[in-house]
């Protein structure tokens, strides 16, 4: 059998309140890396105290491609897949195990069930399929805000509804940057 080498990685910026949580929710990764890219809160060194590899960089002008780039190219070359997970989204247990379930050699990326938004009793009120989940080599992210993952080779994408994603957004983050950036 073949041992498949999965890795977390993200971009951070005074994300705090939701190191530990997310620490938690990316244990089952082989690895985990985070591109800082100018906190000024404890997040670098939550993160660290939990065995994250950060490194800090910061950017200017700011765009969220190149930083995802950054963060990316941390990851060594011998890892099979990446996830690119934000500090405020949170993988249900088991993911890893039913990632590999459904990863072979032909794959190149996998949709997954994303829960953006929750109603007042706690049940998702906004779900779509994301596809960050993706081979090593093969892709790189494009455009300022919004990014988007793009295929460098021809793309096999399956789907796993199985692994699920929760969104909790800091709701009280300024986002007036992301409209300039479009």
């Amino acid at each position: 059998d073949i041992i498949m080498k999965v890795v977390v990685y993200a971009i951070s910026k005074n994300e705090e309140k939701f190191a530990k949580r997310w620490c938690d929710s990316m244990k089952e990764a082989d690895s985990i890396y985070v591109l800082d890219t100018g906190s000024s809160d404890n997040t670098v060194k939550l993160l660290k105290d939990r065995g994250v590899n950060v490194v800090v960089k910061e950017f200017n002008p700011w765009r969220f491609d190149i930083a995802r780039n950054e963060s990316l190219a941390l990851i060594p070359k011998d890892y099979d897949i990446c996830l690119c997970v934000d500090l405020d989204e949170v993988f249900e247990k088991g993911w890893k195990k039913k990632l590999l379930s459904v990863w072979n050699d032909s794959v190149t990326r996998v949709r997954y069930t994303y829960n953006w938004s929750f109603d007042e009793y706690g049940k998702p009120a906004t779900t779509f399929m994301a596809n960050k989940i993706h081979k090593r080599d093969s892709y790189k992210w494009t455009h300022p805000v919004h990014e988007v993952l793009k295929p460098l080779k021809e793309e096999n994408e399956i789907v796993c509804k199985d692994i699920i994603v929760n969104h909790y957004p800091d709701k009280t983050k300024s986002r007036e940057s992301y409209l300039p950036l479009l």
